[in-house]
């Protein structure tokens, strides 16, 4: 099928595939079976898979982007007659993740001595099969749903529609050529800059684990920003700096910085009209062991908004989360604003997607958490050092 508002998959886009991976693990680890020295043991049911499963698409580039908990049951036969049965939960199955971190925690009902040598058993011969399972899980996500997000060139067409007609591929123009020659730079909007009538406001709050120090700094430190986008960006955290991230599917202007507490910015996506800019203000509220991020964004146009909300928590929020190990305790919408010729009405918001189940310890220290925190210190270090 043809998409003329993604040309060559230059455009973010994505699909939430949730449902499709709780069928899955149904399938893959359900009835997986071992025996050692006459014990038999084995997976009997999947009993709950929460969290996130994404699939996405930029610049030509499929990304999976995923973060579950799954709980199994089990049951198993001694050599001597003696049953057991019990659950494996699987705490973290993430994108990343390898493998070989998952964790097993497997409990045993009404647990004997005799019932303990079964729960061995699991632990040292069912679960590396549960882990072979699992390492199949990304690439099979990919084959099943790529071509819900990508589009193979040779199906991309031109609307019958669209506002300007695009030059035949066998007659170059200064346009196309122009276009060709910076197809991997950041976008440089032309001087036309239509009025964007209708927009919505986007109001929520982020709450996350840190420091507002540590957070500013992750918002606006190019070391920083390089790790949790991954991509070399173009930003300096002085007032009226130009900043282009993600290849320049996000661009802008930072115009006000108070260390630590506020960040004021132009800001803007590539699909927008040419040379149009929202305001982003993020307030930094310091806590006692968490910091809120207050996000309000004026002027999005009118049917962008799912989309730029979508931006912020899967780019933004879910990849800070993932690259440094910021705990998202909770995500609050608070309210959106329609604003139809400048004259604003109410809007109803649709409820942001919770990332997490709200927690309210630091138990996020885990091992995987400081292994994140490395990785994102040694692209700083390279980002620097380089």
């Amino acid at each position: 099928m043809s998409n003329w508002k993604n040309v060559n998959n230059w455009h973010w886009t994505e699909k939430n595939c949730i449902n499709w991976a709780k069928d899955y693990f149904k399938q893959k680890l359900v009835q997986v079976a071992c025996s050692y020295r006459d014990y038999d043991v084995k997976t009997t049911n999947v009993t709950d898979v929460t969290g996130d499963v994404d699939l996405n698409q930029r610049k030509g580039k499929v990304i999976t982007i995923f973060d579950v908990a799954i709980k199994v049951t089990w049951e198993g036969t001694a050599p001597d007659g003696t049953e057991a049965a019990g659950t494996i939960t699987i705490p973290e199955v993430a994108h990343d993740t390898t493998p070989d971190e998952y964790v097993f925690d497997i409990v045993v009902d009404s647990e004997t001595a005799a019932k303990r040598e079964i729960k061995d058993v699991v632990r040292k011969h069912l679960t590396p099969l549960l882990r072979t399972r699992l390492a199949s899980f990304q690439d099979d996500l990919i084959d099943a749903h790529r071509k819900d997000v990508y589009i193979d060139p040779s199906q991309l067409g031109q609307p019958g529609n669209a506002r300007s007609a695009a030059a035949p591929p066998t007659v170059p123009t200064s346009t196309t050529a122009a276009a060709a020659s910076t197809a991997t730079k950041p976008v440089v909007s032309s001087s036309l800059s239509p009025k964007v009538n209708n927009t919505v406001t986007i109001d929520e709050t982020i709450e996350f684990v840190t420091s507002a120090a540590e957070l500013y700094q992750t918002l606006l430190d190019p070391g920083r920003v390089a790790a949790w986008t991954r991509a070399a960006p173009q930003i300096n955290p002085t007032e009226g700096a130009k900043f282009y991230l993600f290849g320049g599917n996000v661009t802008g202007v930072i115009e006000q910085l108070v260390p630590n507490q506020k960040i004021v910015q132009k800001w803007r996506l590539a699909t927008w009209p040419a040379d149009y800019y929202s305001q982003v203000t993020m307030t930094l509220d310091q806590g006692d062991q968490s910091v809120r991020l207050h996000l309000v964004q004026t002027g999005v146009p009118l049917g962008e908004q799912d989309q730029t909300k979508t931006n912020w928590h899967q780019y933004y929020w879910q990849s800070i989360k993932a690259t440094f190990g910021f705990l998202i305790v909770e995500t609050f919408t608070n309210h959106a604003t329609f604003a139809a010729a400048s004259r604003p009405s109410s809007d109803p918001a649709r409820r942001a997607r919770r990332s997490d189940a709200p927690r309210n310890s630091l138990s996020w220290l885990t091992p995987v958490a400081v292994v994140t925190a490395a990785s994102a210190a040694i692209v700083y270090f390279v980002f620097y050092h380089a």
